[in-house]
Order: structure tokens, then sequence, then C-alpha cells
């Protein structure tokens, strides 16, 4: 394999991807994903100093629970208002979510009660690191337009001529 077969995979991929109307839905997602994420930073904040006993591990699992409808409510209706509905769009947006919970919280615990930093840390760990994955997640996956879907004509929806062996 050569080095400029990657590099053409970019290349087509960025063509693809790099049009007007994704940029537009970029930018959608990230307005969207600050009102999340200070919702979300917010919820912990509140837990961790108005519940005192509540640790910063629950106060993220409190939290995520909490600003998960919003966050479905918000990105389906704004960030890929484009996309076809349908019946499974919450059932993947919870699946892909479930990953997002378990480095939210897991990384959480890990900065608050292995590293014993401030959960403040934990906080800036999930505007760092979930926003960019559940950005191709959902565009992908959960919120797939009609470009990215997979056509009706397709192969892999056609009935298969009987073989005549």
């Amino acid at each position: 394999m050569s080095v400029t077969a990657p590099l053409s995979s970019l290349a087509v991929m960025l063509r693809r991807y790099a049009t007007p109307a994704s940029l537009r839905r970029v930018a959608r997602y990230g307005c969207v994903g600050v009102g999340v994420s200070l919702f979300y930073s917010l919820a912990v904040i509140a837990c961790v100093h108005f519940w005192p006993p509540i640790r910063p591990t629950l106060a993220s699992v409190i939290a995520f629970a909490v600003t998960l409808p919003t966050a479905y409510l918000a990105h389906r209706n704004i960030s890929f208002f484009d996309s076809q509905r349908d019946g499974f769009q919450p059932l993947r947006f919870v699946v892909s979510t479930a990953a997002a919970f378990v480095l939210a919280v897991g990384g959480m615990y890990w900065i608050t009660e292995i590293a014993g930093q401030n959960y403040l840390l934990g906080i800036a760990w999930n505007w760092l690191i979930i926003p960019a994955g559940n950005f191709v997640v959902y565009m992908l996956w959960v919120f797939r337009t009609t470009q990215n879907a997979r056509p009706r004509g397709s192969p892999a929806q056609r009935p298969q001529a009987p073989r005549c062996d």
C-alpha cells in the first residue's frame, strides 16, 4: 500500500464533507454542543455544591442523565434538522451516548478519584473528548442524512435474482 492511497482517501473525504452545507452543520453542532456542555457543566457544579455528600463521579452521572433528553432534542431539531426522521433515531442516540457516558463518567472518576485532581478538570475532559467523536457518530449513524444513508435502490436492498447453476 502506497502513502498516496491514504492521502487520496483523505482528499475524497474532505471534498465530500467540506461543503458549505457541511460547514454550516458543524457550526450548528458546535453551538448546540456548547449549550449542552454548559448545561451539563452547571448541573455537575450544582450537584457538587448543593448536595455536599455527592462525589463528582455521581454528580457526573446525574448531570449526564438530566442533560441527555435536552441533548437529543437540541441535536435532532437544530444540528441535524434536515435528516430524515425514523423511529430508530432515539435508540441509536442512546446507544451512541452510552459510549460517551462511559467516557464522561470514567474520565471524571479517573481524574478525581485516581489522579486526585479537581472535578473541574473532569468537566474540561468532557468538553474536549466527547464532542468530536459524537459529531462523527451522529452524522454518519444516528442522524444520517439521505446523502449518508443507503439509497433505496442499493444492492443490499434489491432482491437477488434466482441463480441458474
